[in-house]
């Protein structure tokens, strides 16, 4: 008998550190799409749309019409680390990019502050779009 409710108490805990471990799995793999959509946004020179990301709107609109020109080449995460139990995260991406008017290949490192927002149930990023000089 005792060995019965022994035998149910785990498996009952092993449910629940099965349910939690999901549930964590599952906001990582919405920080992945999140971040991997604003990403495709930006590989794909559509700024327009990755400003869908933002937490906030800028207090000054960007000048569209020289971002029009810029070309991205390419986007690549080279470092990811998490802070506030996994409600912030701090990525660093390299963009390649053409300038307008240039054919000449640039280099940034855009350092992106994402932030969890639990009414929204999404990612949503802090610090902007990159500086395309």
């Amino acid at each position: 008998m005792a060995y019965s409710r022994t035998l149910k108490s785990v498996r009952w805990f092993a449910c629940g550190l099965a349910l939690s471990a999901c549930s964590h799995d599952y906001q990582l793999m919405r920080m992945e799409e999140q971040l991997n959509g604003y990403g495709g946004a930006i590989r794909w020179s559509l700024f327009k749309r990755a400003m869908d990301y933002f937490a906030d709107s800028p207090m000054a609109a960007p000048d569209w019409r020289a971002l029009q020109k810029v070309k991205v080449t390419s986007y690549q995460p080279i470092f990811r680390d998490s802070l506030s139990d996994g409600k912030i995260v701090l990525q660093s991406v390299e963009i390649r990019y053409l300038p307008p008017d240039s054919v000449v290949e640039k280099t940034l490192t855009d350092e992106q502050r994402w932030r969890y927002d639990e009414e929204k149930g999404r990612w949503l990023l802090e610090t902007g779009l990159p500086k395309f000089r």
